[in-house]
């Protein structure tokens, strides 16, 4: 009886369209295809962009060689304009997978 109630707020609780807000949910890549709002383009939501897809933690890290939102937003306000406008247009066009599994690759654009 335990089990078949479980599985049944299990069911109720799922959200059945596969559809989800957040940074995988429908508006995650696409942008106009998916009717989307445009990303908001500072160097805040784009390292928040960066936390929600898991490719850097929100909280100050221990360890030097991490980057975390705080230094995330340092680096990013710290380039030049051009290369600030580049780093922050390649994070809102990026996939979470993109920025997860090579994190350097937008902040590449702001060595020059």
């Amino acid at each position: 009886m335990k089990g078949w109630i479980c599985l049944l707020l299990l069911v109720a609780c799922s959200a059945g369209d596969d559809v989800g807000n957040g940074t995988r949910g429908l508006c995650a890549e696409g942008g106009q295809l998916n009717a989307c709002p445009p990303a908001e383009r500072t160097p805040q939501a784009a390292c928040w962009r960066l936390v929600d897809c898991g490719a850097i933690p929100a909280v100050r890290n221990d360890n030097d060689d991490a980057r975390d939102w705080d230094d995330c937003v340092e680096q990013i306000e710290g380039m030049r304009d051009t290369a600030e406008n580049l780093v922050i247009a390649c994070i809102a066009s990026s996939t979470c997978d993109q920025l997860k599994f090579d994190t350097d690759r937008c902040f590449s654009y702001g060595a020059f």
